[in-house]
């Protein structure tokens, strides 16, 4: 287990990375003061000693997926809505990487047409007063696409990324509130895992639902908890917007789970099933271990 959990863990980042869970196309047209920029643009930039920021939200994609030659890569993590009117002010970046010639050319990218991190950070270096900004929408997927040379990158990535472009392609273990539901109506034979902290699921959680630390569901504790996935049990994994779901799903579904993923998480539920479905106060059990999630296990691993 100690061995997988790293390989788990940086599967699972470039999942949760890729994820859009509702699909929001970033404009056609740049911000202003902004410039769209071409795979050619870029390759001048890159002569002409321009600074290419690549953004996607984690290192790992910079590293193992490869990146555009010269790139650097500063994180963009985001939390401001898909849309024009975002707030930047919701959103982390360490603007103090900006250089301070405000007339050097300078060009941001990340994962494609879907990726808005690009984009807001454009805009803003344009609000800045930055002079010479370059949006490359198409991102890394585009200059991929073009076969243009990357550095970085580990080829030993590339049967994961089959994988993922297969069958289990990680999109078919999102699931949206509207199936769950129905699923509760079918009373399928499901296993709902909450992850949320607590106090949380005691203000409100899914029926039937147990209540286990995401750092604690591959642990050997966690694991007694679920079925064998010779048992063909539905896992539905929550948390409050989907994010801690999906690693976990990641996680379960190499181990041979059949796991998915509550879209949205309780965020979503709420919006669109409002109460229904939903339990409050302490989670009853009857069980070893007492008020801790471990009380929750038929049986308690020896010395616990």
């Amino acid at each position: 287990m100690k061995r997988i959990l790293p390989l788990i863990g940086l599967i699972a980042a470039m999942f949760i990375s890729n994820l859009t869970f509702a699909q929001v196309m970033t404009p056609e047209t740049p911000p202003k003061g902004v410039k769209i920029a071409s795979s050619d643009d870029i390759q001048r930039l890159i002569k002409e000693g321009g600074i290419i920021y690549d953004v996607r939200w984690h290192y790992s994609e910079y590293v193992f997926e490869g990146h555009i030659p010269t790139a650097i890569t500063v994180p963009f993590t985001e939390y401001s809505k898909k849309s024009v009117d975002y707030n930047i002010n919701e959103d982390t970046w360490d603007w103090t990487t900006l250089p301070k010639d405000k007339n050097k050319a300078i060009a941001f990218y990340c994962m494609g047409d879907a990726c808005w991190k690009s984009y807001k950070v454009a805009d803003e270096a344009a609000k800045r007063g930055y002079t010479n900004v370059y949006w490359y929408r198409e991102g890394q997927p585009g200059w991929d696409k073009k076969g243009l040379p990357v550095e970085s990158r580990n080829d030993s990535y590339l049967p994961m990324q089959k994988m993922f472009k297969s069958a289990h392609n990680p999109n078919s273990w999102m699931l949206e509130p509207e199936a769950l539901e129905q699923w509760y109506a079918q009373k399928a034979n499901l296993k709902v895992i909450d992850l949320r902290y607590e106090s949380f699921t005691e203000e409100g959680r899914l029926e039937t639902a147990f209540q286990v630390p995401l750092k604690e569901l591959l642990s050997r504790d966690g694991i007694q908890l679920l079925p064998q996935p010779s048992e063909k049990v539905k896992i539905v994994l929550v948390s409050a917007n989907g994010q801690h779901a999906a690693a976990a799903a990641v996680a379960l579904n190499l181990l041979g789970y059949e796991a998915y993923v509550l879209n949205g998480g309780m965020e979503a539920w709420y919006q669109k099933m409002g109460q229904k479905h939903i339990v409050k106060g302490k989670l009853d059990v009857h069980k070893a271990g007492g008020k801790s999630w471990k009380g929750q296990l038929t049986k308690l691993p020896k010395g616990a």
